[in-house]
């Protein structure tokens, strides 16, 4: 098989979530082509998906010493060193991408979550915002994945426009009604509109999607997240912990797995174990210290 081929058949591997097989493939990619910065960008996204975080940060590195101009390569970087817990130079990347995209919508929707992350309410939002009008700008419509309308969606929650969010989920469903981020987020936005027994629907359902993807990739922390998430906000608490344990087991340092948990916790009236699993929270992780 030629590079270009080892190369695509990690991109539909990594799709798959079979992250390893994945690796594997690009790492055959680059033997025939080890300069190649685009497989370098993906196999640091790879590894990134299999915590493996300083081997994917130096994937990423020799990435930008081939092409420093890739925005997509330092937003990507930047948000392997908000895992690494690396804030200011993850800004610093999320900075290089925009200065170099600034019309990348992509771009600006990333900086405002990992803000968001750090707590940086307003900068976020003026993120967002950015985000949102830049999709209606440059984007036709029309093209758009969907991924591209979920995350418009979500963008478009942030700034509490529920009504406009839902209708981008619904393109989104359109064009993939197994998206499991869609209907939890629709979920969500039908909540906070007061439509309850509808939002509960599509919870369920997104629940569905998220145990299919376990059943494909029972290894995937993410989905295992997810999954817990969904189940949380079903009140089914029980099933809900269980998810986040088995996330926590695959990977200890998920730092939303433990603060997912405590939150549980809370809800049962077990403040205690809450505490611990807030504590443990922040222990990976201080910025969520105003959790204690």
């Amino acid at each position: 098989m030629t590079s270009n081929e080892w190369y695509n058949k990690g991109v539909a591997l990594h799709e798959l979530g079979r992250f390893q097989e994945a690796l594997d493939a690009y790492n055959k990619a680059l033997e025939a082509s080890p300069d190649n910065a685009k497989i370098l960008l993906n196999k640091g996204m790879v590894l990134r998906s299999l915590f493996r975080y300083e081997e994917a940060l130096d994937a990423l590195n020799r990435s930008l010493e081939i092409n420093p101009a890739d925005a997509k390569t330092w937003y990507t970087k930047a948000e392997l060193l908000m895992d690494l817990m690396q804030y200011r130079e993850a800004l610093d990347a999320y900075h290089r991408a925009i200065y170099l995209a600034p019309e990348d919508p992509e771009a600006w929707y990333r900086r405002g979550m990992a803000l968001r992350e750090m707590k940086a309410y307003e900068e976020a939002m003026d993120d967002f915002e950015k985000a949102i009008r830049l999709y209606e700008k440059k984007c036709d419509m029309s093209s758009m994945s969907a991924s591209e309308w979920c995350k418009k969606g979500m963008g478009l929650c942030k700034i509490k426009s529920y009504e406009e969010a839902i209708n981008a989920f619904d393109k989104a469903l359109e064009l993939n009604p197994a998206n499991g981020k869609a209907l939890y987020n629709k979920g969500l936005a039908l909540r906070w509109l007061g439509k309850h027994e509808e939002a509960r629907l599509y919870t369920e359902k997104a629940v569905e999607v998220f145990e299919s993807k376990i059943k494909a990739n029972p290894e995937n922390a993410r989905f295992w997240y997810n999954k817990g998430i969904a189940l949380r906000d079903l009140e089914r608490y029980n099933e809900a912990l269980q998810a986040f344990e088995k996330a926590i087991d695959i990977n200890p340092s998920f730092t939303k797995a433990w603060i997912g948990k405590g939150i549980v916790y809370d809800r049962i009236k077990k403040h205690q174990k809450a505490i611990e699993a807030y504590e443990r929270a922040v222990d990976i992780n201080p910025v969520y210290s105003d959790l204690l």
